[in-house]
């Protein structure tokens, strides 16, 4: 049974995360595309996949949320506690559910804040290329033709 992206589905207008168990599975630098260990982080908890069609509401108490949510007709407890509910809910009715569970936005920037932040940036940007080395610098091999230098390293090995 494949699980639904939440990513492809609402990753242009809500945050997408991956739960904690992500890095444990997939390594400390992972970026792969896991769908069924994806979540969007809610106000009130977080909203997960839950097969083909469904979706999970995860409460992060037993309060309000959770009982305005058990009301819905179109929803099934599958998991109830003292600390929180799981709710089962058709992919469909998203946008109500959201409006209850109140998942974190994306952050989008205009087109006018991103080029404020640009020209703000621009004098502390790295310039393209390499680094010339300055007039008289020299490095610790740069040496050329004066045996001292290296006569003094291979001395302090000798002793």
């Amino acid at each position: 049974m494949d699980c639904l992206n939440l990513k492809r589905r609402f990753g242009q207008r809500y945050r997408v995360t991956h739960e904690e168990s992500y890095r444990a599975e997939h390594g400390p630098g992972a970026r792969g595309e896991d769908p069924a260990l994806m979540i969007i982080p809610c106000q009130y908890g977080e909203i997960c996949p839950w097969g083909d069609d469904n979706l999970a509401a995860c409460t992060k108490a037993a309060g309000q949320i959770a009982k305005r949510l058990k009301a819905l007709p179109y929803t099934r407890v599958v998991q109830d506690g003292s600390d929180g509910a799981n709710i089962v809910f058709p992919v469909d009715h998203f946008n109500e559910v959201a409006s209850i569970m109140l998942p974190r936005r994306r952050r989008r920037l205009s087109t006018e804040a991103r080029q404020r932040l640009a020209e703000a940036g621009a004098k502390t940007r790295f310039s393209p290329g390499t680094q010339k080395r300055h007039e008289g610098q020299r490095g610790p091999f740069d040496h050329e033709g004066d045996p001292k230098p290296v006569q003094r390293q291979l001395a302090l090995f000798d002793a």
